[in-house]
């Protein structure tokens, strides 16, 4: 059936053939279009109409969907944002110089992770690209879990960023993952090897678009060869690599994924960082969601978040660096210090802070515009964007040249003063492009006159024709006799005399016949088709020289794109200080401290991002928090009370001092935190088949499991997922492991309903009790939302309960039941914690909404069978090094005996 199709056809079958997994723009004319399988997907997701034409390979009807070729940039988008891949297919030749059916083939290959055009973004956002490589290394006994040495890189193609990394991870794959929450890559590339783990590759995608790539290199020591030709080095020691093998094998990984679906050289891509997430706080994925830092909960929009709290920001290349940095906050207290210099110059010298964000209001993505000028999809406005923002940038580095004090604000000034051809580029852009040139740049109009002497030339000729065509008008008319007689032009013909089937008699002899209308008739002279040649010629060649001239102009500037790329960096950074400065001066932060204790202490601090939603006014409170007393904080309360939001805000404070920026409170010190770990809210993961439950419980233990004497533990409500003893057993065991964990433990803010935990303060020297205060006004309850010392033995419910609308027929009974459950007094054997010896003591069941009778109660038969037997009372206080063996068979017969 193939021998029936036509040549365009073939060509579409051999495109679709070398790129199955994608779907084909197939350039006719001026569609795309798109055929069989593809133009259903492509109608369905566009809401375009399908139609058929002609027949496919199997004699069916072919199905046929198309878009205007001028209106990709508003379709493309919709269909890489729903995961797809396009490939674009064009003409390789004018249709009008062809000989026979048109050349085709396919351009490059549109993935979400490698999108380059700016109709991709709805945001200043990256657009990374994910690669992994990596492999097992063993287990360390029989019943250790297995390890993964895994290398990760992110290159995002319409900026040049490009990083990698390489760490040790576990089997459950919780720093890769981690990793991937914090960089949101648009598309992540698995090799085989990891592509066959269906539990990873369901987890990666859950949160990116996930394909398998294969590199055409396997070896590490080749792939090595190819990024050291690639960046024109000897050697990656300079990019922190060197030895870093499946860091380097991922870059690779990324890069040759980028070259292959963009067919071409990617020459902006000139350098390669290597991190560590040693020099960063570690912010996983449930910390990420729990503390919204740069999306919410409730939509996963950025509304409601910290970042969009912060980003005050006057450039797009601003607004992905603060992200990075609260993303990345950093661990060196010197390194924050260099930040908080800067941002608190910025503070109290307002003026010279006004002065850099107005400049810096004129400058539009500087990284994304030399990506577009290297890559070549770049157009004249491009460069206009780019002189624009280049302009402002000697007044700013002036400025900062005369006032800067602070390092970072100096190194910024001399990075910017370095560049010292910044000023000869936006005066060639000024002299050769026009101040509102056309979006198409092979139709001219682009390049002012004056420029190139040539193109002036050619212009004059193309614009003295129309003067001439008026005279040649005239002046047939006047030869001819005929009156109507007009001159005119399509692309078709060209030039014409048109004259009317009424005036044919008085045509003139010399005029040649070119086309019959049908009222009329189509001549030309000698001397009109010379003149004509002589237009059409200077037209195109204008046309032409004016886009080598752009071509020049592009070519001149991509030989500077590593410098522009390092001003726009710097821009971004200065940017993100200034917009540190001026949310601190709006919203009255001040400066933290940094020090390399332990110690945490928080004056009238603030949650930056509620107190911008609650009209009656936040209420500050205090935290104090260090290794010694005040370790670990055990938080009692009703539910609304506001604990959850003093955790939070205890965290985003520290994550706020650590990324640079100053803190809403009157006074904060924080000891440098090297991982926030938060449990907090539950959900249910269905997909994976995980319970509520279950999710808390896998959360917890990676708490426990990683957490060191530098983290931050958020805990709320541990163990209510279960029944009440064994939900109270895990918190209570929680609390001693992380309180004993180490020499110190660890820095834990605990909430908890189970108020029976708060007696661990006379058992744990380290453990401090504090609870949300609140007010009884009858049936009312004022929450103060203040964090005072002490417990608090109730958990007021029922009072919430009616809060939330419950029927009062409810809330009755409820009251009936507490007040029964609260006379049935019940005994407890509780442990003194000065002397160490047993008191007897009465107790009221009213202590939590969930426990309703105390552990170690008489009440019940499970209770009863939680108390420990007489056999192991006495085992306990039998002293095995003093006893003599004829005592130790005696106490073995009466143990015998006690046990029958």
């Amino acid at each position: 059936m193939k021998e029936t199709l036509t040549p365009a056809m073939r060509q579409y079958y051999e495109a679709k053939k070398a790129y199955p997994d994608t779907l084909i723009f197939f350039r006719m004319g001026d569609f795309y279009e798109s055929f069989g399988e593809d133009a259903k997907i492509i109608a369905k997701e566009l809401e375009i109409t399908l139609t058929a034409r002609g027949k496919d390979r199997s004699g069916k009807r072919m199905p046929l969907a198309g878009i205007p070729y001028h209106s990709i940039d508003t379709y493309l988008p919709r269909l890489i944002n729903k995961g797809y891949k396009v490939a674009i297919c064009e003409q390789l030749e004018d249709p009008k110089q062809a000989k026979g059916v048109v050349k085709r083939g396919v351009v490059r290959v549109v993935t979400p992770g490698t999108a380059i055009d700016s109709s991709m973004f709805s945001d200043a956002s990256n657009n990374y690209l994910m690669a992994v490589a990596g492999r097992e290394i063993g287990k360390s006994s029989r019943n250790a879990k297995k390890e993964i040495e895994l290398g990760v890189s992110f290159l995002d193609i319409s900026t040049g960023e490009f990083l990698t990394t390489q760490f040790q991870d576990s089997e459950n794959f919780e720093k890769l993952l981690s990793e991937l929450a914090r960089m949101r890559p648009s598309e992540c590339i698995l090799p085989p090897s990891l592509y066959g783990n269906s539990d990873l590759t369901d987890r990666l995608k859950a949160q990116t678009i996930v394909q398998e790539f294969a590199p055409q290199v396997s070896e590490i020591e080749e792939a090595a060869e190819r990024l050291k030709a690639h960046f024109k080095v000897a050697t990656l020691e300079g990019m922190g690599c060197e030895k870093l093998d499946f860091a380097i094998y991922s870059a690779w990984a990324a890069l040759e994924y980028a070259q292959t679906t963009q067919m071409r050289e990617l020459s902006h891509i000139n350098t390669l960082r290597t991190y560590s997430n040693s020099e960063f706080m570690i912010l996983d994925s449930v910390t990420l969601r729990n503390l919204e830092i740069v999306k919410n909960v409730r939509d996963e929009g950025d509304a409601n978040s910290l970042y969009r709290i912060l980003d005050c920001t006057k450039t797009p290349m601003g607004s992905r660096t603060l992200k990075k940095w609260l993303l990345k906050p950093l661990l060196s207290v010197e390194k924050i210090n260099l930040r908080l210099d800067a941002v608190e110059e910025l503070v109290e010298n307002p003026l010279l802070r006004y002065d850099l964000r107005s400049w810096l209001s004129e400058v539009r993505d500087i990284e994304r515009l030399v990506g577009r000028i290297v890559y070549g999809n770049s157009n004249a406005r491009d460069l206009i964007s780019l002189k624009k923002s280049l302009d402002v940038l000697p007044l700013i580095r002036d400025s900062l040249m005369e006032t800067a004090k602070s390092d970072l604000l100096k190194e910024i000034a001399v990075g910017l003063a370095s560049f010292s051809e910044l000023e000869d580029l936006t005066e060639t852009i000024d002299r050769a492009i026009v101040d509102d040139p056309p979006v198409s740049v092979r139709e001219g109009g682009m390049i002012k006159p004056g420029y190139s002497a040539e193109l002036d030339e050619l212009r004059d000729i193309a614009s003295s024709s129309k003067q001439w065509i008026a005279n040649f008008q005239q002046k047939e008319r006047e030869r001819s006799g005929i009156k109507s007689l007009k001159v005119g032009y399509n692309k078709v013909f060209g030039y014409y005399i048109e004259v009317t089937n009424a005036n044919s008699s008085q045509v003139p002899e010399d005029y040649i016949r070119k086309q019959t209308m049908a009222n009329a008739e189509r001549f030309f002279t000698p001397e009109l088709k010379e003149k004509e040649s002589l237009i059409l010629t200077a037209n195109e060649k204008a046309i032409a020289l004016e886009y080598e001239i752009f071509t020049e102009i592009v070519h001149m500037l991509s030989a500077h794109s590593r410098e522009l790329q390092e001003v726009a960096e710097r821009t971004g950074l200065l940017d993100v200080l200034a917009a540190f400065a001026e949310t601190a001066e709006n919203n009255n932060y001040v400066r933290p401290q940094l020090t390399d204790d332990c110690r945490i202490l928080i004056r009238d601090g603030r949650h930056p991002v509620v107190e911008k939603t609650v009209s009656s006014g936040f209420v500050p409170n205090d935290t104090e928090m260090d290794c010694k007393e005040n370790q670990f904080l055990l938080i009692t309360g009703p539910n609304m009370a506001g604990k959850s939001t003093y955790m939070r805000q205890t965290a985003l404070i520290a994550i706020m001092a650590q990324a640079g920026s100053f803190v809403p409170a009157s006074y904060a010190s924080i000891g440098i935190i090297d991982q926030v770990f938060t449990r907090i809210g539950a959900f249910d993961d269905l997909a994976s088949g995980q319970s509520t439950f279950m999710v808390e419980m896998v959360e917890l233990a990676n708490i426990l499991n990683n957490a060191s004497p530098r983290s931050l533990v958020l805990l709320d409500e541990i163990g209510r997922g279960t029944s009440t003893y064994d939900g109270y057993s895990i918190a209570k065991a929680v609390v001693e492991f992380l309180h004993n964990r180490g020499k110190v433990g660890m820095r834990a803010l605990f909430a908890t309903h189970y108020h029976q935990l708060t007696s661990l303060e006379k058992k744990l020297k380290r453990v401090k009790n504090y609870h949300i205060a609140v007010k009884e006004e009858g049936h009312e309850l004022v929450f103060l939302r203040k964090i005072v010392p002490g417990a608090t033995d109730k958990s007021y419910g029922i009072h919430v309960a009616r809060l939330a609308g419950v029927p009062e027929k409810v809330i009755e009974r409820a009251n009936e039941i507490l007040k029964e459950l609260e006379r049935e007094n019940v005994l407890e054997e509780a442990e003194d914690g000065e002397n160490g010896k047993k008191r007897k003591s009465r107790s009221s069941a009213r202590y939590t909404q969930m426990l309703l009778f105390d552990p170690g109660s008489s009440s019940g038969n499970q209770l009863e069978a939680n108390r420990p037997s007489p056999v192991e009372a006495a085992l306990k206080k039998l002293n095995v090094e003093e006893i003599t063996p004829i005592e130790a068979l005696n106490k073995l017969y009466e143990l015998k005996k006690l046990l029958n």
